[in-house]
């Protein structure tokens, strides 16, 4: 019986890292994309490894529509199959009002519209699938405001609003689709937010997040989760958030 087939953006690293690998652990062959190469190929010696998986890199930068729509569709044309969608692929940049026009439109470009492009070009073997699901990590500031990262949430709140018009127009064509809007979990990303891994949500809970969203029954929907961090030192989260100051993105 041939695998089912996840395509995972951003699986170089971090959330996306950890879904590819807990995909290939349940039995799924994958479709890595990230724009770091040498990683991708370090992630499929280690899945063909560890679980005899098929793991097609695409080495790509999201933002650049028409490379990533050659280089996705030729190889699901190939393979003739998509059972999972994954978009975790994303970029932060600081600010709100100060935010440069250039870095607030290169958030929504990745975070936003690339999700868009790939969803595109995957839907018509999405239906074909027993069992579809599309799957979009977001944010937590993709569900509330953030004064301090106003640029962030946009694209995130954009996100949110993408996929979840997404999950009414194709539950009808078998495709179930859920958005994950965790707060801050411990990959690079999160370098700068003054909490310690311990009270960070792990990139583990978005797995078994997905994974307990793949297991509902056919007759059962699960358009949202959220994710939320413990309380620290008496403060609310978003209190927190607000502090945070994070130069570079990995996720």
């Amino acid at each position: 019986m041939a695998k089912s087939l996840a395509l995972i953006t951003g699986a170089s690293r971090g959330i996306g890292n950890s879904l590819a690998c807990a995909f290939a652990e349940d039995g799924f062959n994958i479709v890595a994309v990230a724009r770091d190469g040498e990683k991708l190929e370090q992630l499929a010696e280690k899945l063909k490894r560890e679980h005899g998986t098929k793991v097609i890199p695409i080495t790509v930068d999201l933002t650049d529509n028409i490379a990533t729509a050659t280089q996705i569709e030729a190889v699901l044309s190939k393979e003739k199959q998509l059972d999972v969608l994954i978009h975790c692929a994303g970029i932060f940049r600081f600010g709100t009002g100060d935010l440069s026009v250039a870095d607030f439109e290169l958030m929504l470009r990745t975070n936003a519209i690339a999700a868009h492009n790939i969803t595109k070009i995957s839907l018509h073997y999405l239906r074909q699938a027993k069992k579809a699901h599309i799957f979009a990590v977001a944010s937590i500031a993709g569900m509330e405001p953030f004064a301090p990262v106003g640029g962030y949430a946009a694209s995130k709140h954009a996100l949110v609003g993408y996929a979840r018009s997404i999950a009414r127009q194709e539950i009808l064509n078998g495709i179930r689709t859920t958005v994950i809007c965790p707060d801050v979990v411990n990959t690079e990303m999160a370098s700068g937010s003054g909490m310690t891994p311990e009270q960070m949500i792990k990139s583990e809970d978005i797995v078994r997040a997905a994974r307990f969203a793949m297991s509902l029954s056919d007759a059962a929907t699960l358009e949202t989760i959220t994710i939320g961090c413990r309380p620290v030192h008496g403060s609310i989260r978003h209190q927190l958030l607000s502090l945070i100051h994070i130069s570079e993105p990995t996720r």
